[in-house]
This record gives structure tokens, C-alpha cells and sequence, in this order.
């Protein structure tokens, strides 16, 4: 049974994916300091907390195999001031190594935002490696999108997988991708309450924002209010208009998009780009055809027809990422702490907010078996934000404990615990 100790441990995304594997462990400590975060932690699992991870001493705690952190990463997020070490919090990733240089666990799995591998951190993430290896570890990194795994969310992440020297890591490799089988579409709840919708005075404050932002003119910005599903508007309403405005939609939108780098981008996710959703949703289909047809300038790569409910779409929920100006399909962007109040879905012709409880099952809790009790949205929304994706972490896991057991016994000289 692998003993484990999560650092930076929030929920317990390694106890849950752990769990989700249904590999045998046991947490034998952790270390958190939100108070929120140990009360859904102690909900959900077991385990000592041991509190800020800087005044630990590792001598103080328990004999385990397997450390995990993700280590804070504000300091390296894009949405961040991106300065890295210089922030704080960037130094909080010497913690994992100075205990870890004193308790040497078999393994550890580490994560940050994909950020902290772009050039301008390049110094701190070699700092990184060269920390690791320096300690008595061989590092296999990757950055691993949630999408590819089988969530519908875009989220990019960098994974440190690392082995004590003296293992076979040739044994080891990156879980395969896999194509999507379920889209934003099947993890909505069926009935969600009125206070998640937006007011028509909240609809037009966003509304105002989004045209200042991207100086988009009036004409424009009365189709995509209208199309963004204003309370009260009946689906013949929002069809009829579409229609009414097929030209400026047409039109005014594929040249905007051309004259401008702030427009707002209409993107199907990973498989093309153009206004999407069908009249079912409120959103008028690009015909390709027709674009070329009136002589519409192709700016679009790749468009396709999405399917409507005579194909067997269905209601295609939308979402509207105004802090990037995209509205996408099928896939959600990346949740994270400040992004959550810059989400909106449009869906059956209304615009409201992802519930918490979605939000969640976009972080691989797809069976809503994760304890809430007592805390707010505004927390279970951080906490969602902040967390592992539980379903790649658990393919993770899987990969790096398909040969634990007689890779355990190599790196102790074949000597059992």
C-alpha cells in the first residue's frame, strides 16, 4: 500500500485520484493552510494536516512513498503578473525540496500551470530540475491538457513525474491521448436554480462591457445581445431576429474579425473556427457555402456546419469566456480562481453562470461524489478553480504505478519495508 503526503494539498486532488484508480493508499499527512480547503479535505478524507508547509519539520513527520504538490502558481500564470520568483509564492516550491531531501519518498508528482514553461521563467524551471535532480531524482515533465483525457475543459498543465535514482524509468510513459466522448453539453445539471441566471440588467451591463472592450458598433452589439438569449426571449423571438439579421451577421462580424485583434472569437474547439451553436441555440449556422456564394471574404479555417436538432444536436450549450472575448463549444476554457466570474453559458436561450456543481464535474468529478457540505459558492468555486483534474491525474497515477511494486523493492536494494 503506498503511503502518501499531499502538499499545497486544497481538496485532496491526490487522494481523489488515487481513489479514482483504485490504486491501495493510505494519506499519512498533509499540509494546507486555507481553512476552507481542510474543511472540504477533512470531509472527504482522512489524514493529519500539518499545516504551513514552511514550518514543517520533516523529521516530524511520518515515512511515505509518494510526495504531491501543486505548488502555487499564480506567480507563473498567465492571468498572473508572471514574475516568478521574485513573487513569494514562486519560492514555495524549495518546501517540497527541503522535505523531501530529508524523507526521500519513492515518487513524487508535482504540477504547475503550463506558464512556468515558457521562456521568460526558463531560469526557474531549470532551477527546478536541476533541484530534483540534485536531491536524488530522475524527472519525467510533460504538459497535459484535460481535454485530451476525456474532460471537456482546456486545461493545460505541466506534471513533474519523478522517481528516485536507481528505477527502470524506461517502464514509464505519459498516459495516450484519448478523443472526447462527453462535451460540456452532457455534465449540465437538469434543473439549476434562478438565482445562477442573469438579469436583464445584468445582461446589459455585460453587454456594455463587451462593446467597450471591443469597440464593436451598436448594430452588432444589438445582434449578439439579442442572440445572447435576453430573459423573456421566447426561442421563435431569437430565430426570427437571426434571421432578420443573417447580412450583419454575415457581414459586419467576418470583417471585424479581420480589421481587428481584439474581436470577439467565435471557435467550435479543436475541430474548427465561426459562429457555431445552429438556431436551436439562438445563434445563426455559418453556410459555407453561402459565404462564398456573396462573395464573404473566407476568414474562418476549417468551418463546418454544426449539427442542428434534426441531426441530432440537440440544445448546444455556449460559452462565453469574456476574459479571453471567445465563445466556445463543447469545450469549457481553463477554470481557474479569477476566471470564474468571466464565464457565462448560453444555453436553451438563457445566459447564466456554471454552478459549482459543474464546475466540479469539469474537474473529473463526474459522479458528484465529493463532499460540499457548509461551504459557499464563492469557496467551492476557488476550490474548483485551484484543483487536479481527478481524472487526468488519476491516468497519471496509473501509469506511474503499473510496475510500483517491483520498482519499490530496486531502489531499496530488493528490501521490503
Amino acid at each position: 500500500m503506498i503511503k502518501l503526503f499531499e502538499m499545497f494539498a486544497g481538496y485532496g486532488g491526490a487522494s481523489f485520484s488515487l481513489k479514482k484508480a483504485e490504486i491501495p493508499f493510505e494519506c499519512v499527512g498533509y499540509s494546507e493552510i486555507d481553512k476552507f480547503a481542510i474543511q472540504c479535505y477533512e470531509q472527504n478524507h482522512e489524514g493529519k494536516n500539518f499545516g504551513d508547509c514552511s514550518k514543517v519539520n520533516p523529521k516530524d513527520l511520518p515515512d511515505f512513498d509518494l510526495l504531491t504538490g501543486g505548488f502555487p502558481c499564480q506567480s507563473f500564470s498567465v492571468a498572473g503578473k508572471g514574475l516568478g520568483e521574485l513573487d513569494t509564492r514562486g519560492t514555495l516550491f524549495n518546501e517540497i525540496i527541503r522535505i523531501a531531501e530529508v524523507k526521500k519518498p519513492t515518487w513524487m508528482l508535482l504540477e504547475n500551470v503550463k506558464g512556468l514553461t515558457n521562456k521568460n521563467h526558463r531560469k526557474t524551471f531549470e532551477k527546478i530540475l536541476s533541484e530534483l535532480d540534485r536531491i536524488g531524482y530522475v524527472v519525467k515533465w510533460k504538459v497535459l491538457n484535460s481535454k485530451e483525457y476525456g474532460i471537456p475543459q482546456n486545461r493545460e498543465r505541466v506534471f513533474f513525474v519523478c522517481f528516485r535514482k536507481g528505477m527502470d524509468t524506461m517502464k514509464f510513459s505519459f498516459p495516450e491521448k484519448k478523443e472526447l466522448e462527453i462535451f460540456l453539453k452532457d455534465l449540465l445539471e437538469e434543473e439549476v436554480d434562478e438565482k445562477y441566471y442573469l438579469s436583464d440588467k445584468q445582461i446589459a451591463k455585460l453587454k456594455e462591457y463587451i462593446g467597450k472592450k471591443n469597440k464593436i458598433n451598436e448594430e452588432v452589439m444589438n445582434c449578439i445581445g439579442t442572440c445572447f438569449g435576453r430573459s423573456g426571449s421566447s426561442k421563435e423571438e431569437c430565430e426570427s431576429y437571426a434571421r432578420t439579421n443573417k447580412a450583419l451577421m454575415l457581414g459586419n462580424l467576418t470583417r471585424y474579425k479581420m480589421k481587428s485583434e481584439r474581436s470577439i472569437e467565435y471557435k467550435d474547439e479543436g475541430v474548427s473556427w465561426g459562429l457555431t451553436g445552429g438556431n436551436d441555440v439562438g445563434i445563426l449556422q455559418l453556410d459555407v457555402s453561402q459565404i462564398k456564394r456573396e462573395g464573404q471574404p473566407r476568414v474562418y479555417k476549417n468551418v463546418r456546419r454544426t449539427l442542428n436538432t434534426a441531426q441530432g444536436g440537440g440544445h448546444t450549450p455556449l460559452i462565453l469566456d469574456i476574459y479571453n472575448n471567445k465563445l466556445k463549444k463543447d469545450i469549457v476554457p481553463t477554470l481557474t480562481e479569477p476566471h470564474h466570474n468571466n464565464l457565462r453559458l448560453l444555453y436553451k436561450f438563457r445566459l447564466r453562470k456554471i454552478t459549482p456543481t459543474e464546475c466540479f464535474r469539469l474537474m473529473g468529478f463526474l459522479d458528484d461524489k465529493i463532499s460540499l457540505e457548509g461551504l459557499s459558492n464563492t469557496q467551492k468555486y476557488k476550490l474548483a478553480g485551484n484543483g487536479w483534474d481527478i481524472n487526468l491525474v488519476s491516468n497519471l497515477f496509473k501509469q506511474m504505478f503499473k510496475h510500483y511494486a517491483s520498482q519499490q523493492l530496486e531502489v531499496m536494494g530488493g528490501k521490503k519495508k
